[in-house]
């Protein structure tokens, strides 16, 4: 049988624990600004500040949020040169991205 102080360290555990897996409140992702692509071929892949997002045209309808200041992005695809681009992103405005990847000469 627990002693009473060992009781007290169980109970104090076990609500802890029990509190861990509550209802959390969703973290607002602070301001945010819309970039779209309108970029040749549409299987080109995309990559946002070193980060590979995949084929661009997953983000041509509904675009892509992302922080306000300046992003780097990179196209690919292949027998295509990559392309790099600086954009500024805006709070609640949309920037469109128009880049078309030219082919490698045979």
């Amino acid at each position: 049988m627990p002693t009473g102080s060992q009781a007290i360290l169980f109970l104090l555990a076990s609500v802890f624990l029990v509190s861990c897996g509550g209802t959390q409140t969703p973290v607002d992702p602070g301001p945010r600004g819309t970039v779209r692509f309108k970029c040749e071929p549409k299987d080109a892949v995309l990559e946002v500040d070193e980060t590979r997002l995949g084929p661009v045209r997953m983000f041509e309808e509904k675009g892509l949020l992302l922080r306000p200041g300046r992003h780097r992005v990179v196209l690919s695809a292949k027998n295509h040169f990559s392309e790099m681009e600086l954009i500024e992103v805006v709070e609640g405005k949309v920037t469109i991205v128009e880049i078309t990847l030219r082919e490698v000469p045979e």
